[in-house]
């Protein structure tokens, strides 16, 4: 029995009602799937590094070396910084203050003493003078004064006179003339003598020195210059010897002797003090240590730190600057500094966000819906942003390197739009983050988008070079430019003296810091040059220049082709002559288009004779075998070719023009050959269309769905009897039509118009290699 109606209440068919969900509920529930998460916890990563890398909680350091100031920088806080001067001069006077070691060897000066007693007491026997020996002679010779001086004696007189004083040897040696003697010579011994200083003014006193013992460094005493300089002591010695010779020897003779022992020592006084470097160098650092830094104090809106329409410098200003600078960011508030992040991060999020909604809805989503695409590009603007915090401060100022790298990198590896996009807005982020002005965001930007639309297809070695120049050529008239617009070359013209000094003196001085712009914009491109191998491994990406290299007809793979198969070998050439030239007709690139073209058979050659164009006549290897069978022997092309691709370390591209150039396909022949069996035999099941398709995947880019297209009508051309030029047209729309209702090129993005040039090019091109010939008399048929 049916169930009574029952009336529902309002509230309850209110409540039935089912409403779609709003924007955000389903892009909620796009975000939160797997995939998508991962994309969002990426991006978020990378704009927080972005905010690390570039401290976005800090206004930036806005100052450089040259930069000229429109109006007088005063200090915004009360700081203190080191007067590296002041500092610098005292301790420069504490080391012209430092007492230097010298080393004393006093055994010199004892020796003295002792040779000076051993010669006289050989003169004290009573040989008579004509009957000395040689020795005595010479010993006699040494002790004489010199012969100019107007004291000078006879050698009789002098032997006469040492008689006299000492008639006997035990004078000599422990008497009174040893005591006068050590008093000459012991304050020498222990001071020493020093002919010429081991230091200058600028590394120690000239005054004093500290002299110690041999061996012994601990026992140094102070001692006045003047008292061991040699030539000082050399001028004193006469007067002190005799002094000391009158006191012991209340004699006439002791004068004439005191006279030859003055001679002897000032002629033989040795230098007993040797400068000790590494001690003194001790000295001289512990003295600069011990002087304390001298603080300079800067007062609020009252000191000043740069004047208007001067250069700021590097020795005087930056410093100044920089401790302003540090001293202001260390009195910002927790909520000042929160403010400021929260407006760059808020900054840097809206301008990717809209960057990213750009590429995913008008460019390539798969930049933005692939990990590996997504990852790549945060990559490089991660390590734009890092290197150009490094690059930016002084000395270098070279920001403009890394963003010309990325620029070129990023046309290279996702296209010119994507890197105009992307480096404009990481010219404004660097210009932000690391405190530069509108001028020099224009030269940036000037620099970047002039490099990604001049680069183009790199197919010669000097195409990288090029581009450098003529970016630099541009970046260097765009700073003078901006400089004129801002009136920076009035302000350095009244720098330079007004209106004392011509324009022609001027521009030198101006041309610098767009010279140098412009050159670093060619040394990026030359850098670039370098690392293009490197950038095409890691990003997946193929240039013209490596693909040229690629397509060599001596690479070991399409050498092993042409050997093992030599039909399939001049398919591939003349499919990739005719698939160049399509390609290029719908603006696809024409080069990689060929390049695939000629590996995309190259699993033929494990087993060329199951492929009818390396068939010999009168055999058929498929004739022995079930269609589901030579099927697969068929399709398994596809595979070998990709497996050896990969093993030969082909690039990805041209491994997924061998895994697409089939897409999906029917194999016709044998499918229907199995088909017509099945209909034979009644008992046999229903052939399954399924299992005699490529495994695929569909053409994903125009330039491998060129090459499939490409492919199926070189091969089917062949079958022509008379292939003219109706007759290739016919052919070449009905494979055209079968692809595109197959579905094979619904995932590359060819457009219908595309379709029609690319088959008026694989027509034109057919036509050209199958034009007829003029048949001469006698000529048999071909």
């Amino acid at each position: 029995m049916a169930s009574p109606n029952t009336k529902r209440t309002r509230s309850e068919r209110v409540a039935s009602l089912q409403l779609e969900p709003t924007i955000l509920k389903r892009w909620l529930r796009q975000v939160l799937t797997g995939k998508t998460l991962l994309q969002v916890v990426m991006s978020f990563v990378a704009g927080i590094l972005i905010i690390v890398i570039l401290k976005g909680w800090q206004p930036a350091f806005p100052y450089r070396e040259g930069q000229v100031p429109d109006r007088d920088v005063v200090a915004r806080v009360s700081f203190e910084m080191v007067d590296a001067g002041q500092t610098e001069q005292i301790r420069k006077q504490r080391r012209r203050n430092v007492l230097c070691f010298y080393e004393n060897r006093p055994l010199l000066i004892t020796s003295l003493a002792s040779t000076i007693k051993n010669k006289l007491a050989s003169l004290l026997d009573a040989t008579p003078y004509e009957h000395l020996t040689a020795e005595q002679h010479q010993n006699l010779q040494d002790l004489r004064p010199d012969e100019d001086s107007n004291a000078a004696q006879s050698p009789e007189e002098a032997l006469a006179s040492i008689r006299k004083l000492f008639d006997e040897k035990s004078k000599i040696e422990g008497g009174r003339f040893d005591q006068a003697l050590k008093a000459v010579l012991d304050p020498l011994s222990e001071t020493g003598v020093l002919k010429s200083l081991g230091h200058d003014s600028e590394q120690g006193s000239q005054r004093s020195i500290r002299v110690f013992p041999i061996g012994l460094p601990d026992d140094d005493v102070v001692v006045e210059i003047a008292k061991v300089r040699h030539s000082e002591i050399v001028a004193e010695l006469p007067q002190l010897v005799a002094e000391k010779f009158q006191q012991a020897f209340p004699n006439p003779d002791a004068v004439v002797v005191a006279k030859m022992v003055s001679g002897f020592l000032t002629r033989n006084l040795p230098v007993t003090l040797s400068y000790q470097k590494d001690m003194s160098e001790r000295a001289r650092r512990t003295a600069e240590e011990s002087v304390e830094e001298q603080l300079v104090s800067y007062i609020p809106t009252v000191s000043k730190l740069a004047e208007a329409g001067k250069p700021i410098t590097r020795g005087n200003d930056l410093p100044r600057l920089r401790a302003e600078y540090e001293a202001w960011i260390a009195n910002l508030t927790w909520g000042e500094s929160l403010f400021r992040l929260v407006a760059f991060a808020g900054m840097v999020s809206a301008m990717y966000l809209l960057c990213g909604l750009y590429i995913y809805y008008q460019y390539d989503r798969t930049l933005i819906t692939e990990p590996s695409q997504l990852m790549r590009l945060l990559g490089i603007v991660l390590t734009t942003c890092w290197l150009c915090s490094y690059a930016a401060p002084d000395p270098f100022r070279a920001e403009v390197i890394p963003l010309i790298l990325s620029a070129v990198t990023m046309t290279i590896t996702f296209g010119r739009q994507v890197a105009l996009l992307i480096t404009t807005c990481l010219c404004l982020t660097i210009t932000l983050g690391l405190g530069l002005d509108i001028g020099e965001f224009v030269t940036l930007c000037s620099g970047t988008c002039a490099a990604a639309l001049l680069l183009g297809r790199i197919r010669t070695r000097t195409k990288l070079i090029y581009v450098g120049l003529a970016a630099g050529t541009i970046v260097t008239l765009t700073h003078l430019g901006v400089d004129t617009v801002l009136g920076k070359l009035n302000t350095a013209a009244a720098i330079a003296g007004g209106t004392d000094l011509s324009w022609f003196t001027l521009l030198p001085g101006l041309f610098n810091e767009s010279l140098r712009l412009g050159g670093f914009t060619l040394l990026a491109t030359t850098l670039m040059y370098g690392l293009l191998p490197f950038i095409e491994r890691l990003f997946g990406v193929q240039t013209d220049l490596s693909l040229l290299e690629l397509g060599d007809a001596s690479h070991p793979l399409l050498r092993q082709l042409a050997q093992r198969a030599p039909g399939t070998y001049n398919h591939s050439i003349n499919v990739a002559a005719i698939a160049e030239a399509a390609a290029d007709s719908i603006g696809a690139h024409g080069l990689l288009t060929r390049v695939g073209a000629y590996f995309h058979d190259i699993g033929k050659m494990f087993k060329p004779n199951y492929f009818v164009e390396n068939q010999e006549r009168g055999g058929n290897c498929h004739d022995t075998l079930q269609p589901a069978m030579s099927t697969l022997v068929i399709i398994a092309h596809v595979k070998d070719g990709a497996d050896l691709g990969r093993q030969h370390r082909l690039p990805k591209p041209i491994i997924d023009f061998i895994e697409q150039h089939h897409g999906t396909t029917l194999v016709e022949y044998f499918y229907r050959e199995a088909t017509k069996r099945s209909q034979a035999d009644p008992n046999k099941e229903e052939v399954s269309e399924t299992s005699f398709r490529y495994p695929g995947p569909r053409p994903q880019t125009l330039e491998a769905a060129v090459l499939m297209l490409a492919d199926s009508v070189e091969s089917a051309s062949r079958t022509l009897v008379e292939p003219t030029s109706s007759r290739i047209q016919n052919l070449v729309d009905q494979i055209a039509m079968k692809k595109l209702l197959d579905g094979q090129f619904d995932q590359c993005g060819l457009t219908l118009q595309q379709l029609d040039q690319l088959k008026n090019s694989l027509v034109k091109s057919l036509t050209a290699i199958y034009h007829g010939r003029v048949k001469y008399s006698g000529q048999a048929a071909e």
